[in-house]
């Protein structure tokens, strides 16, 4: 097995934002946080002390959905947001979703959607951004690729299919519903997971050859574990990029150059 990193796009990306002066603030928006939401916030607001990015940290409890539009359209349009979810529930989203004005720096508006599904990789939610930013430097093309993913959400697996197929790679979504899983991730020259269970793809799954993206976080015991069973993996001929020093480590940082 070769472990595989993205230290090259992290340091890049760095210096393109120390070097930039942020007149520009986010804002980051949640409500009755969960403990993955807390700390990836705190991640966010880390990074934004590091570059000196002003931020505004609220939680929202009960308000109303036209209250929360009129809070964050009150701001600059040049000023960015992310909604951390979970975020309310249907009819909020979709309120928010058809009339937030200001930047969207994740993909949230239909608006942003619609653009990502049209092949737009600067509108793409900023995880499904990094992944394809690390295809895109590891690979010359990605045409006739066969990539399988292992996520449905509105985040990661729907628009990076999208993304994925404008550059002429097939693209399978497995749920937990597909059926011969294992056979289709088999036949995958590159395969991608995002479902948050703690080592569940073991070397059963995989063949000799392979590129897998690591993408899931499971919080155990004070430790942040993948989906895929490295271990298992040991001595065989498979590139892995794993959740540490990988897409996760891209994601807040391209984030905050979404400001720019």
């Amino acid at each position: 097995m070769k472990t595989l990193n993205t230290d090259g796009i992290k340091d890049t990306l760095v210096d393109k934002l120390t070097s930039h002066k942020f007149t520009n603030k986010i804002l980051l928006l949640s409500k009755n946080p969960t403990s993955e939401v807390l700390h990836y916030k705190k991640a966010i607001i880390k990074r934004c002390e590091k570059f000196a990015i002003e931020y505004v940290d609220y939680e929202f409890t009960t308000e109303k959905p036209e209250e929360i539009l009129a809070y964050i359209n009150s701001y600059d349009k040049e000023d960015g947001y992310i909604i951390l979810a979970p975020f309310g529930d249907g009819k909020d989203l979709a309120l928010l979703k058809d009339n937030i004005e200001i930047k969207d720096l994740d993909a949230f508006t239909y608006k942003a959607q619609g653009h990502a599904m049209e092949g737009s990789t600067e509108s793409l939610p900023q995880t499904a951004r990094a992944i394809v930013r690390f295809l895109e430097e590891k690979y010359s093309s990605l045409k006739g690729k066969n990539i399988a993913i292992s996520n449905k959400t509105t985040t990661i697996g729907k628009p990076l299919a999208m993304n994925l197929l404008t550059k002429y790679a097939t693209v399978t979504i497995i749920t937990r519903h597909t059926a011969n899983q294992k056979d289709l991730i088999k036949n995958a020259d590159i395969f991608i997971s995002a479902i948050g269970k703690a080592n569940f793809y073991d070397k059963t799954y995989f063949t000799e050859g392979m590129l897998v993206v690591d993408v899931g976080t499971t919080y155990l015991d004070g430790k942040i574990i993948g989906d895929v069973d490295y271990k298992s993996l040991e001595g065989m001929d498979i590139e892995v990029l794993t959740n540490k020093r990988g897409i996760g480590a891209l994601t807040t940082l391209m984030l905050l150059e979404s400001l720019i």
